[in-house]
Protein backbone atom coordinates (compact mmCIF):
# COMPACT_ATOMS: atom_id res chain seq x y z
CA UNK A 1 0.00 0.00 0.00
CA UNK A 2 2.84 2.51 0.96
CA UNK A 3 4.87 1.36 -2.21
CA UNK A 4 1.73 2.14 -4.58
CA UNK A 5 1.29 5.48 -2.73
CA UNK A 6 4.95 6.69 -3.10
CA UNK A 7 4.57 5.67 -7.06
CA UNK A 8 1.98 9.03 -6.90
CA UNK A 9 2.95 10.66 -4.07
CA UNK A 10 6.91 10.73 -3.91
CA UNK A 11 7.16 12.67 -0.36
CA UNK A 12 5.61 9.40 1.41
CA UNK A 13 9.04 7.88 0.15
CA UNK A 14 11.76 10.98 1.16
CA UNK A 15 9.44 12.58 4.28
CA UNK A 16 10.42 9.53 6.16
CA UNK A 17 14.13 10.11 5.90
CA UNK A 18 14.26 13.67 5.88
CA UNK A 19 16.68 15.20 8.75
CA UNK A 20 15.67 18.17 10.76
CA UNK A 21 19.23 19.48 10.18
CA UNK A 22 18.94 19.89 7.08
CA UNK A 23 16.35 22.61 6.95
CA UNK A 24 18.92 25.59 7.40
CA UNK A 25 20.63 24.13 4.36
CA UNK A 26 17.70 23.59 2.20
CA UNK A 27 16.14 27.15 3.14
CA UNK A 28 19.40 28.61 1.70
CA UNK A 29 18.75 27.29 -1.29
CA UNK A 30 15.55 27.75 -1.68
CA UNK A 31 16.02 31.68 -0.98
CA UNK A 32 18.82 31.13 -4.03
CA UNK A 33 16.90 29.85 -6.29
CA UNK A 34 14.03 32.54 -5.52
CA UNK A 35 16.33 35.10 -6.18
CA UNK A 36 17.66 33.38 -9.60
CA UNK A 37 13.87 32.41 -10.65
CA UNK A 38 12.44 35.94 -9.89
CA UNK A 39 13.63 37.89 -12.31
CA UNK A 40 13.86 34.84 -15.13
CA UNK A 41 10.16 34.42 -14.37
CA UNK A 42 9.41 38.01 -15.34
CA UNK A 43 11.44 37.96 -18.38
CA UNK A 44 9.93 34.39 -19.68
CA UNK A 45 6.56 36.10 -18.75
CA UNK A 46 7.53 39.36 -21.31
CA UNK A 47 9.03 36.60 -23.91
CA UNK A 48 5.16 35.10 -23.80
CA UNK A 49 3.78 38.73 -23.93
CA UNK A 50 1.85 38.13 -20.54
CA UNK A 51 1.75 40.22 -17.56
CA UNK A 52 4.55 40.06 -15.15
CA UNK A 53 2.77 38.06 -12.63
CA UNK A 54 2.17 35.33 -15.23
CA UNK A 55 5.45 34.33 -15.32
CA UNK A 56 5.73 33.95 -10.99
CA UNK A 57 3.12 32.13 -11.20
CA UNK A 58 4.16 29.75 -13.88
CA UNK A 59 7.47 29.10 -11.57
CA UNK A 60 6.06 29.14 -8.28
CA UNK A 61 2.84 26.60 -9.12
CA UNK A 62 5.13 24.22 -11.58
CA UNK A 63 8.19 24.05 -8.64
CA UNK A 64 5.13 23.30 -6.42
CA UNK A 65 3.63 20.90 -8.38
CA UNK A 66 6.56 18.89 -9.45
CA UNK A 67 8.13 19.23 -5.53
CA UNK A 68 4.85 17.10 -4.90
CA UNK A 69 4.73 14.88 -7.47
CA UNK A 70 7.91 14.50 -9.29
CA UNK A 71 10.34 11.77 -8.78
CA UNK A 72 13.91 13.45 -9.62
CA UNK A 73 15.86 14.87 -7.09
CA UNK A 74 18.11 17.46 -10.06
CA UNK A 75 15.22 18.36 -12.61
CA UNK A 76 14.17 21.87 -12.49
CA UNK A 77 10.31 22.86 -13.45
CA UNK A 78 9.34 25.97 -14.54
CA UNK A 79 8.87 28.36 -18.01
CA UNK A 80 11.80 28.21 -20.18
CA UNK A 81 12.19 30.76 -23.35
CA UNK A 82 11.10 28.18 -26.10
CA UNK A 83 7.79 27.61 -24.16
CA UNK A 84 7.45 31.56 -23.62
CA UNK A 85 8.79 32.09 -27.77
CA UNK A 86 5.83 29.21 -28.29
CA UNK A 87 3.16 31.09 -26.78
CA UNK A 88 3.56 34.30 -28.31
CA UNK A 89 3.87 32.79 -31.87
CA UNK A 90 0.80 30.78 -31.33
CA UNK A 91 -1.82 32.93 -29.55
CA UNK A 92 -0.72 36.54 -30.98
CA UNK A 93 -2.00 34.83 -33.84
CA UNK A 94 -5.76 34.43 -32.28
CA UNK A 95 -5.40 37.71 -30.23
CA UNK A 96 -4.24 40.82 -29.39
CA UNK A 97 -1.41 40.71 -27.20
CA UNK A 98 -2.24 42.72 -23.87
CA UNK A 99 -5.90 42.05 -23.93
CA UNK A 100 -7.91 39.48 -21.55
CA UNK A 101 -8.81 37.32 -24.25
CA UNK A 102 -5.30 36.52 -24.92
CA UNK A 103 -4.34 35.54 -21.62
CA UNK A 104 -6.88 32.99 -21.48
CA UNK A 105 -6.06 31.62 -25.03
CA UNK A 106 -2.57 31.21 -23.26
CA UNK A 107 -4.48 29.82 -20.11
CA UNK A 108 -6.39 27.47 -21.87
CA UNK A 109 -2.85 26.30 -23.63
CA UNK A 110 -1.18 25.70 -20.29
CA UNK A 111 -3.76 23.78 -18.84
CA UNK A 112 -4.41 21.58 -22.06
CA UNK A 113 -0.42 20.58 -21.86
CA UNK A 114 -1.13 20.05 -18.44
CA UNK A 115 -3.52 17.27 -19.28
CA UNK A 116 -1.07 15.61 -22.25
CA UNK A 117 1.46 15.60 -19.96
CA UNK A 118 -1.38 13.52 -17.26
CA UNK A 119 -1.58 11.40 -20.04
CA UNK A 120 1.69 10.98 -21.26
CA UNK A 121 2.29 10.05 -17.67
CA UNK A 122 -0.31 7.36 -16.75
CA UNK A 123 0.48 6.06 -20.33
CA UNK A 124 4.19 5.91 -19.76
CA UNK A 125 5.23 7.44 -22.69
CA UNK A 126 8.60 9.30 -21.65
CA UNK A 127 10.25 6.91 -23.67
CA UNK A 128 9.13 8.77 -26.99
CA UNK A 129 11.49 11.23 -26.26
CA UNK A 130 14.47 9.14 -27.15
CA UNK A 131 12.59 9.26 -31.08
CA UNK A 132 13.82 12.79 -31.11
CA UNK A 133 17.19 13.35 -32.73
CA UNK A 134 20.33 15.62 -31.20
CA UNK A 135 20.18 17.16 -34.49
CA UNK A 136 16.59 18.23 -34.38
CA UNK A 137 16.93 19.64 -30.62
CA UNK A 138 20.60 21.65 -31.20
CA UNK A 139 18.10 23.19 -34.77
CA UNK A 140 15.18 23.86 -32.15
CA UNK A 141 17.55 25.46 -29.39
CA UNK A 142 19.57 27.82 -32.41
CA UNK A 143 15.95 28.84 -33.49
CA UNK A 144 15.15 29.61 -29.68
CA UNK A 145 18.21 31.80 -29.34
CA UNK A 146 17.75 33.36 -32.52
CA UNK A 147 14.66 34.81 -31.99
CA UNK A 148 15.46 35.53 -28.24
CA UNK A 149 17.83 37.83 -29.37
CA UNK A 150 16.12 39.67 -31.80
CA UNK A 151 13.40 40.06 -29.55
CA UNK A 152 15.65 41.95 -27.22
CA UNK A 153 17.79 43.39 -29.23
CA UNK A 154 15.72 46.74 -29.87
CA UNK A 155 15.52 47.66 -26.06
CA UNK A 156 19.30 47.00 -25.51
CA UNK A 157 19.81 49.51 -28.54
CA UNK A 158 16.40 51.63 -27.55
CA UNK A 159 14.99 51.14 -30.42
CA UNK A 160 11.56 50.99 -31.55
CA UNK A 161 12.26 47.29 -33.02
CA UNK A 162 9.16 45.17 -34.48
CA UNK A 163 7.80 43.02 -36.73
CA UNK A 164 6.40 39.15 -36.46
CA UNK A 165 8.80 36.59 -37.85
CA UNK A 166 12.87 36.13 -37.73
CA UNK A 167 13.49 37.81 -41.08
CA UNK A 168 10.93 40.78 -40.22
CA UNK A 169 12.36 41.67 -37.44
CA UNK A 170 15.87 41.43 -38.64
CA UNK A 171 15.36 43.72 -41.40
CA UNK A 172 13.04 46.35 -39.33
CA UNK A 173 16.26 46.50 -37.03
CA UNK A 174 18.70 46.66 -39.42
CA UNK A 175 16.83 49.74 -40.34
CA UNK A 176 16.94 51.60 -37.16
CA UNK A 177 20.17 51.28 -36.44
CA UNK A 178 21.70 54.88 -36.89
CA UNK A 179 18.46 55.59 -34.30
CA UNK A 180 20.57 53.54 -31.18
CA UNK A 181 20.45 55.04 -28.14
CA UNK A 182 23.89 55.32 -26.63
CA UNK A 183 22.59 56.10 -22.96
CA UNK A 184 20.16 53.13 -23.00
CA UNK A 185 23.05 50.72 -24.82
CA UNK A 186 25.55 52.04 -21.76
CA UNK A 187 22.76 51.26 -19.08
CA UNK A 188 21.85 47.83 -20.76
CA UNK A 189 25.14 46.54 -20.97
CA UNK A 190 25.90 47.82 -17.34
CA UNK A 191 22.43 46.15 -16.11
CA UNK A 192 19.55 45.28 -18.02
CA UNK A 193 17.55 46.71 -21.32
CA UNK A 194 14.56 47.55 -19.36
CA UNK A 195 15.98 49.17 -16.54
CA UNK A 196 17.98 51.14 -18.97
CA UNK A 197 14.82 52.25 -21.07
CA UNK A 198 13.21 53.23 -17.84
CA UNK A 199 16.20 55.53 -16.42
CA UNK A 200 16.50 56.83 -20.27
CA UNK A 201 12.66 57.84 -20.09
CA UNK A 202 13.14 59.69 -17.17
CA UNK A 203 15.95 61.78 -18.07
CA UNK A 204 13.85 62.81 -21.37
CA UNK A 205 10.80 63.56 -18.90
CA UNK A 206 13.06 65.99 -16.53
CA UNK A 207 14.20 67.80 -19.56
CA UNK A 208 10.70 68.13 -20.75
CA UNK A 209 9.95 69.53 -17.63
CA UNK A 210 13.04 72.29 -17.92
Amino acid sequence: MITSLANVFPPVRWLAKYDPAWLPSDLIAGITLAAYAIPVSLAYANLADLPPEGGVYGYLLGGIGYALFGSSRQLAIGPTSAISLMIAGTVSTMADTGTQHYAQIASLAAFTVALLCLIAWLLRLSMLVRLISDSILVGFKAGAGLTIMLTQLPSLLGVAGGGHNFFERLVLLAGQLDEIRYLVLALGLGTDDEAGNDLVRLFDRNAAWR
